[in-house]
Order: structure tokens, then sequence, then C-alpha cells
């Protein structure tokens, strides 16, 4: 089964982003302030790597 870029590109996300939460949830304290760098953080780090992961490999 061929998946079309785009559901790659979605599929590595979506996985990045919870393997993304998942680290942040352990190394981070739990306040709002943190909470909202690290899904900028993870945001910031995940778009580009699903990007490149998929369109240039």
């Amino acid at each position: 089964m061929n998946l079309s870029h785009r559901s790659q590109f979605v599929i590595y996300e979506s996985l990045l982003i919870i393997l993304g939460f998942a680290i942040a949830a352990q190394v981070s304290p739990p306040d709002v302030y943190s909470q909202i760098i690290g899904t900028l953080v993870i945001l910031l780090i995940t778009l580009p790597l699903s990007y490149w992961l998929v369109y240039k490999c």
C-alpha cells in the first residue's frame, strides 16, 4: 500500500508529537508556562523533522 506524502507527513508528525510530549512530561516541571514553552519547542522541532523525513528521504 502506497501512502501519499501528505499521509506520511501526518503519521510522522503525530508520532513525533506524541514522543515529544512523553519526553517533555518526564523532564519539565508541571506548571503552565513550562508546558506552553515545551509545546512550542516540540512543534519547532517536529515539523521540520517530519518534513525532512517524508520529502527529503
